[in-house]
């Protein structure tokens, strides 16, 4: 099984040496778009106002292909047949060019009065189609440059909407055009519509949707069975779409965190590339959906291509360079076939996480008395720190000891007293904890590059082993998340999870915590929904651990960090139900609170009941909302209380009246077949009073 690589340096890289940017404009030094020729000698890439062709071999420019008058010009397509080049700008421009001798075919055509960001020819070289920002895509004759027959419009009730991309089937029959968060498949010579499908569940195409939401690139499988989609900074993620269907194949590809601008499969459709607004490129395994490399670039990655022997990547970012990765041997497919009948038994990811937890189990890395870390997870660092004092006292050169003090003095934000002892530590002698203590230190000192010197040198003393070699990266990441480094921190702990062989449960324990932190201080600048992704995401990744004593399991970031593993699903339940009220989302808060009470034993049940009960703070005061029960006309409707959560029957009501009063559930502290009891509830418009629900619960 391959190992998630992480490469930070390109193995060749293009530049115009002669292009500057007189007006500072960022959009003008960008590589907008890529593309490689059949026979593998030229590159051709686009920026602003200008195409350029490459030599392969040689690395250099060959030529500056200028006809875009000042234009960004955005969209690059190569024939099949390796003749031709087509580009178009932001100005609705369309030029053709002769690929081998680097000439216009055309003059520039006014091809569409929006801009157009995608192009794309015909397999027999034939076609070429032009998707356009006025919402219309049209097809031309690569013979005569004349317009075939009329556009395709795309949008509902004459509201145009913006093409994002356009892409032939392998057979030519398909076209498919990605639009905002929604497919359209075109047969390419009737113009008949096929199939419409979104790719994301937000807004509609015809809704005023940002960028955020748009499907923004499109890649067909060779023996086109196969769609993939890439969506934007909502829902960057990947999806499969099987074509007989339309339907998705699986659970979306996730790993990049920020807008996907674009992707590319390999000529055998058994690699996936893409580049994201996240300064990384991805290469993803198809065959199980796995990321094997990650390339990173200094700055948003535009576009991605594969040479055209399949074993370099080729990408541009907002600098003027264009970059070349190698594509490693051992991340090229294993070699088997693909529909091999598996045990699904070892796939089970619960499974899988439950035998991570026994492996676990017993995983101590941070050498210390029982009395100093039973001190450390109870809280108790002042008798901790006496009880290490006395070790010192007792040994002055007890290297051990002054890195386990420093870790007390950073839990207490002590922070010169932390460095003071880790320096003192590794002075006596390096160490695994020693090196650590003093990158936590100067974490909390914000002296984030001396920190990861110092990490990086606890490396040395890993010995090889892969749980500390784990372990280390983790602390890692949470100390420089508590530098206030939040974005590369999660990208770490996410390229860590898809890695093969690591112990996806610790990291899922790490991305939770790290999680309820951000949505916590989002609800505190009330930034409402940014806190319900936050927690949402927590609670997405504690799902995997809830039933698990992850507070044993993993008591070494409790003794460094102090965190609360054992109440850390319930605590990130109850803020993403908090957050969904403070953000007027009332019906999904209920739900919220009805899977988490669904999920908890008695014990949890009754802190939850409690909790939900004393916020006032979270409920607007006198807030009486319907929720739609199961309508059954002749038969009882069984139901819920939200607090006790007994079953109840109410054979009279089809729906459940709910009163908030002074931001307390007043009106669930009686059994709904009390209530039913009490009022006739068979007639929807009816509400329950203040008046009456203080004789409810009186």
């Amino acid at each position: 099984m391959a190992q998630l690589i992480l490469n930070p340096t390109p193995f060749r890289l293009f530049e115009d040496y002669a292009q500057h940017d007189e007006y500072g404009l960022k959009d003008r030094l960008r590589t907008n778009a890529i593309a490689v020729s059949p026979d593998g000698r030229r590159m051709i890439t686009a920026s602003w106002h200008m195409v350029r062709l490459w030599d392969m071999k040689e690395g250099i420019l060959l030529k500056r292909l200028e006809g875009h008058s000042w234009s960004i010009v955005n969209a690059l397509a190569v024939s099949r047949d390796g003749h031709m080049i087509a580009s178009g700008d932001e100005q609705g421009m369309l030029i053709a060019w002769d690929l081998n001798i680097g000439e216009s075919l055309t003059q520039a055509i006014k091809a569409h009065s929006g801009g157009i960001p995608s192009l794309a020819f015909s397999p027999d070289s034939s076609v070429l189609a032009t998707g356009s920002r006025d919402g219309t895509i049209k097809l031309w004759c690569t013979k005569t440059w004349e317009l075939l027959g009329n556009p395709i419009t795309c949008g509902h009730n004459f509201q145009k909407t913006n093409v994002r991309c356009i892409r032939f089937s392998p057979s030519g029959e398909l076209l498919a055009i990605a639009i905002q968060n929604t497919i359209k498949i075109y047969n390419s010579g009737t113009r008949e519509r096929v199939a419409n499908f979104l790719t994301f569940k937000g807004p509609t195409e015809t809704s005023n949707v940002t960028n955020e939401s748009h499907s923004n690139s499109l890649a067909w499988m060779p023996d086109g069975t196969r769609l993939f989609t890439a969506g934007g900074a909502t829902d960057p993620t990947i999806r499969e779409w099987d074509t007989s269907t339309w339907t998705q194949v699986g659970d979306p590809w996730k790993g990049h965190f920020k807008n996907i601008q674009a992707i590319s499969l390999n000529s055998n459709g058994t690699l996936l590339a893409s580049a994201s607004d996240d300064n990384r490129i991805r290469l993803w395994r198809v065959s199980d959906r796995r990321t094997i490399v990650v390339f990173k670039h200094p700055s948003e990655v535009q576009c991605v291509a594969f040479s055209a022997d399949d074993r370099r990547i080729l990408s541009g970012d907002q600098d003027k360079k264009i970059s070349e990765w190698l594509v490693f041997e051992d991340a090229l497919p294993e070699d088997r076939p693909k529909n091999v009948l598996k045990d699904d038994s070892k796939d089970d990811p619960k499974e899988q996480l439950m035998h991570q937890a026994q492996a676990y189990s017993d995983f101590k890395v941070l050498t210390m008395n029982s009395d100093v870390r039973n001190a450390c997870i109870a809280g108790d660092l002042r008798a901790a720190e006496i009880a290490l004092d006395q070790e010192i006292d007792n040994d002055a050169f007890n290297y051990t000891s002054y890195a386990n003090r420093a870790f007390v003095m950073a839990r207490e934000s002590y922070w010169d007293r932390a460095l003071h002892d880790a320096i003192k530590s590794v002075r006596i002698q390096p160490s695994f904890s020693g090196h650590i203590s003093k990158g936590i230190a100067l974490c909390g000192k914000r002296q984030v590059l001396a920190a990861r010197t110092a990490f990086d040198l606890a490396s040395a003393f890993t010995n090889g082993d892969l749980k500390n070699t784990h372990f280390l990266f983790l602390v890692k990441t949470i100390a420089l998340f508590n530098a206030g480094e939040h974005e590369e921190a999660m990208l770490r702990v996410e390229e860590l999870a898809i890695s093969p062989d690591v112990d996806t449960l610790a990291c899922r324990v790490v991305e939770a915590s790290l999680r309820v932190r951000l949505g916590k201080t989002a609800l505190d600048n009330i930034r409402y929904n940014e806190a319900v992704h936050h927690f949402t995401a927590a609670v997405n990744a504690s799902a995997f651990f809830y039933k698990l004593a992850i507070h044993s399991t993993y008591e070494e970031f409790v003794i460094l960090f102090g965190w609360d593993l054992e109440s850390l699903w319930q605590n990130a339940n109850q803020q993403q139900c908090q957050a969904l009220f403070r953000a007027g989302r009332i019906g999904a808060a209920v739900e919220s609170y009805q899977s988490t009470m669904d999920k908890s034993d008695e014990e949890t049940k009754a802190r939850l009941s409690a909790w939900f009960t004393g916020k006032s703070s979270v409920i607007p005061s006198n807030l009486i909302i319907l929720i739609p029960n199961r309508t059954l006309l002749s038969s009882p409707v069984r139901t819920k209380c939200l607090l006790c959560f007994r079953w109840m029957r109410c054979a009279r009501s089809a729906r459940l009246l709910v009163q908030f009063k002074h931001g307390v559930l007043s009106s669930f502290r009686l059994h709904l077949d009390s209530i039913c009891t009490t009022f006739d509830l068979r007639t929807p418009s009816r509400r329950i009073t203040p008046r009456m629900a203080e004789e409810m619960t009186t």
